[in-house]
């Protein structure tokens, strides 16, 4: 018996950096260094880590959903809370202190 298809989550996409340094980013290669970033359903790839995203709680007002984040990298388990945002031309990923803004690959 195979895997159950994940669910479109509202950010399902592939993304880099939206910062100069990201420009030559690889949008094939999710998950590895200079590779891409994905969400898929409950699940955010990231470099070399992945978390699976539960109790998502929808921000008045705002296109984003807040999460709670348990994670796996680099030999580490790990949880935080992260904020998905829609953007114009992809999406920010707010952690305590910190905002990323995220580019959709085309």
């Amino acid at each position: 018996m195979g895997a159950a298809p994940l669910a479109a989550g509202p950010f399902d996409g592939i993304y880099r950096p939206d910062y100069a340094w990201a420009e030559g980013w690889d949008c094939q290669s999710v998950g590895q260094d200079g590779g891409a970033l994905a969400v898929q359903g409950d699940v955010f790839t990231g470099v070399e880590n992945q978390c699976s995203l539960t109790n998502p709680v929808p921000v008045t007002g705002m296109d984003a959903i807040l999460y709670d984040a348990q994670c796996a990298g680099e030999g580490e388990s790990y949880s935080y809370r992260i904020m998905l945002m829609r953007l114009p031309e992809g999406i920010a990923v707010i952690q305590d202190g910190s905002v990323s803004e995220l580019r959709t690959c085309r």
